[in-house]
């Protein structure tokens, strides 16, 4: 990017004023502005109607549900705006990168990616990021840090806002919001933005952004507790012991939604494997500190004693 391009790109922005059995688990497993009015509350969706399919390969897996999928995709002048952003941000160019954005809302239809990647450079301005903190624009740096925080908050959580509305089911912009209300200090808004994320969907470019920019490792699920399933008598009694191995969608609030069966001895096995891994409590897959959606694979080890059955040790 060239230094005429940039300081061209600076005079614009500055001339308009403009993220018990064996249970074997796998590892270990962001001006004012208006309050938002709370979300209305999410109803619980019975088991049998989730219906997703797992992806066969691997002990864990993130998983985008099939009411959100499709192309993410935005026109190629929004995408050219994203990678400009990105290339000045990993130069160390903070300030260059969310005026090229900026720009590009100045001259083009809102895109619910850009606008979150540009309301995450400001998050991290507002949570004390130097790079992050822009020298022009609507919210440039002036010079006097609690006013200067207010005002890249303030310019967050309009743009988020903003996002809402072009992706009603992006998990992401709700765990930004929470970030932003976190940040002033308003843990009653952050919990609602919050709870309001677990219930949509981990749209993968999204998540992909919050990983780029905060440099965000990906962790698997966790089983908080252990399971118990019950040995069933009829499976006792033909002498049918084995591995039974399941696939859990586990949702960003941890709980199980759907299970679906990979290898077994017997039906009665898989049956009393499942009942008792839908009461196991977990930590959900993360980006980072935020949850997602993924499917987990458990093996449930069965083993009869002399006596009869007994838990796996």
């Amino acid at each position: 990017m060239s230094n005429r391009q940039l300081v061209s790109w600076r005079s614009r922005l500055l001339s308009s004023g403009a993220a018990s059995i064996a249970l074997l688990l796998i590892g270990c497993a962001t001006t004012d502005q208006p309050s938002r009015t709370p979300p209305p509350p999410v109803p619980s969706v019975p088991v049998a109607q989730w219906q997703e399919e797992p992806v066969p390969e691997g002990p864990w897996r993130p998983h985008l549900l099939k009411r959100c999928r499709g192309a993410d995709i935005m026109p190629p002048l929004a995408e050219q705006a994203l990678n400009d952003c990105w290339d000045l941000w990993s130069h160390r160019e903070g300030s260059d990168a969310i005026m090229v954005l900026e720009l590009h809302l100045q001259d083009h239809e809102p895109e619910g990616l850009l606008l979150l990647a540009l309301a995450q450079l400001y998050l991290l301005a507002g949570q004390g990021v130097p790079r992050a903190m822009p020298r022009e624009g609507p919210a440039a740096d002036l010079g006097d840090w609690p006013r200067s925080r207010e005002r890249v908050l303030n310019r967050a959580d309009s743009l988020l806002k903003q996002a809402v509305a072009l992706r009603p089911d992006d998990s992401a912009v709700e765990y930004l919001l929470a970030d932003v209300a976190r940040a002033r200090g308003d843990s009653v808004m952050a919990q609602r933005a919050l709870q309001a994320g677990l219930a949509k969907c981990s749209q993968t470019r999204s998540f992909d952004l919050l990983r780029q920019y905060q440099e965000l490792n990906l962790y698997q699920p966790k089983g908080l507790e252990p399971a118990e399933p019950v040995y069933p008598e009829e499976a006792s009694r033909a002498g049918l012991q084995g591995e039974v191995v399941l696939d859990l969608l586990i949702s960003p609030a941890g709980e199980v939604l759907q299970v679906e069966s990979v290898a077994s001895p017997g039906t009665s096995l898989t049956a009393a494997a499942a009942a008792a891994l839908r009461q196991v409590r977990f930590a959900p897959a993360r980006v980072g500190k935020y949850p997602i959606w993924s499917w987990y694979r458990v093996p449930v080890q069965f083993r009869l004693s002399r006596s009869g059955s007994e838990p796996a040790r």
